[in-house]
């Protein structure tokens, strides 16, 4: 039978939910788990329609990505990508991805970025790992802080205060952040704490001017034999100095009755190991791939961020999703002391890759000259790598904060 893709309405949201959650192998109900979130940008979804039966999905939320140097970059979020395993093999994944592209563009967007279910499906698609993530876990015993805790204020919000508060904390500190992606309205009330992992609780810290960071925690766990077996899972930390984080940190370290501390989606540079008299109480649990991007107009993308050195390079890009597509080409990127420019060209390329690898040193996290011992990049033209390491280089290791 034939596969139609098209938009969703309403009134098929909740069997678009339900064959998402048959392809990720879950059950929920949609009421009690991200109704608000789920229904957002119903326009951007497109459903695979066998017959009457949804039988794949996908969607895109708008966002604002921040590039190094600050510009604010509107960028397509692909979620929600599901085919039911009856399904699987038939090429309705590669369909999908095709139409949510072309929507991306319709839109106007330059980045695509996703959060990958498995790391091996989409640099097929062209995209490349922008930014990674740390799982850290302390034992409570073991913390020790070097200095006391900043002054200010640390205060427990119920969630009503906290959906009050936290957006004009994280707002002006995703600006300040290469590779932060924004938090629509509806993120905050469901997808910012997901009912499944426990109780939830919030704390605020505030200065003399008010609130600069906010933490967002769930505990788990139990009693035995009459000791506290409990862990503190941190969902969400947010700070916009490092005195709000550093007294983020003393109040988590300091819950009575918390054997361990636990946090899923750490930056790489987070100053907590520098925080403690003995660094190695902070004991890394994983180092995974958190958002990838995906450059859909290479003259707009590479224009809008700004670069740390002065030069030019002409970068050879192949697309093999698209191979004639707007991503493909040869360009010219001159950066200046404040600006870039960046045109098609057909002068003699200075670097070859892919535009998964584009997108993966788009935003800094990793340096073209690495990708280059991985095979990835091909220097065309002597010292074009050490020119791209510190055109390329961010001003702070880029993080996404924000999931979807």
């Amino acid at each position: 039978m034939t596969i139609e893709l098209r938009p969703i309405t309403p009134t098929e949201l909740e069997a678009f939910r339900r064959a998402d959650q048959a392809g990720f192998g879950y059950r929920a109900d949609l009421e009690a788990v991200h109704p608000h979130w789920a229904g957002l940008e119903l326009e951007r979804a497109r459903a695979a329609y066998e017959g009457d039966e949804i039988v794949g999905c996908g969607r895109l939320y708008s966002f604002e990505l921040t590039l190094p140097g600050g510009a604010l970059m509107p960028a397509g979020g692909v979620s929600w990508i599901s085919v039911l395993p009856t399904h699987r093999r038939q090429g309705i994944l590669r369909s999908m991805m095709a139409e949510l592209l072309d929507d991306s563009v319709a839109q106007g967007e330059a980045v695509s970025l996703l959060t990958a279910s498995e790391g091996g499906i989409y640099r097929r698609f062209g995209y490349g790992v922008a930014t990674r993530a740390l799982g850290i876990e302390l034992a409570r015993r073991e913390v020790e802080f070097a200095s006391p805790r900043p002054p200010g204020r640390l205060r427990m919000v119920e969630p009503d205060e906290a959906g009050k508060l936290f957006p004009g904390i994280f707002d002006p500190t995703r600006r300040s952040r290469p590779g932060a992606v924004s938090r629509p309205s509806a993120w905050w009330i469901d997808e910012h704490v997901d009912p499944r992992h426990g109780p939830r609780f919030d704390v605020v810290f505030e200065g003399d001017d008010g609130p600069h960071g906010f933490a967002t925690y769930h505990i788990r766990g139990d009693w035995s034999e009459g000791v506290a077996r409990k862990t503190l899972g941190v969902r969400d930390l947010v700070a916009a100095t490092w005195q709000a984080e550093a007294a983020l940190w003393h109040y988590l370290c300091g819950v009575d009755l918390i054997e361990r501390i636990q946090w899923w989606n750490s930056p790489l540079d987070t100053a907590l190991p520098w925080m403690l008299t003995d660094p190695r109480a902070v004991r890394p649990t994983s180092l995974r791939d958190f958002l990838w991007a995906r450059l859909l107009d290479v003259p707009v993308a590479l224009a809008g961020r700004r670069y740390r050195a002065e030069g030019r390079l002409v970068l050879e890009v192949a697309d093999r999703f698209r191979p004639h597509g707007a991503a493909a080409g040869r360009f010219a990127l001159d950066t200046g002391p404040g600006d870039a420019a960046c045109s098609r060209t057909d002068a003699a390329a200075d670097l070859a890759l892919d535009v998964a690898d584009l997108g993966a040193i788009y935003l800094g996290d990793v340096r073209p000259s690495t990708l280059a011992r991985a095979g990835r990049i091909i220097e065309q033209a002597p010292g074009a790598l050490a020119r791209a390491d510190a055109m390329f280089a961010a001003e702070r290791v880029p993080f996404a904060m924000t999931w979807f």
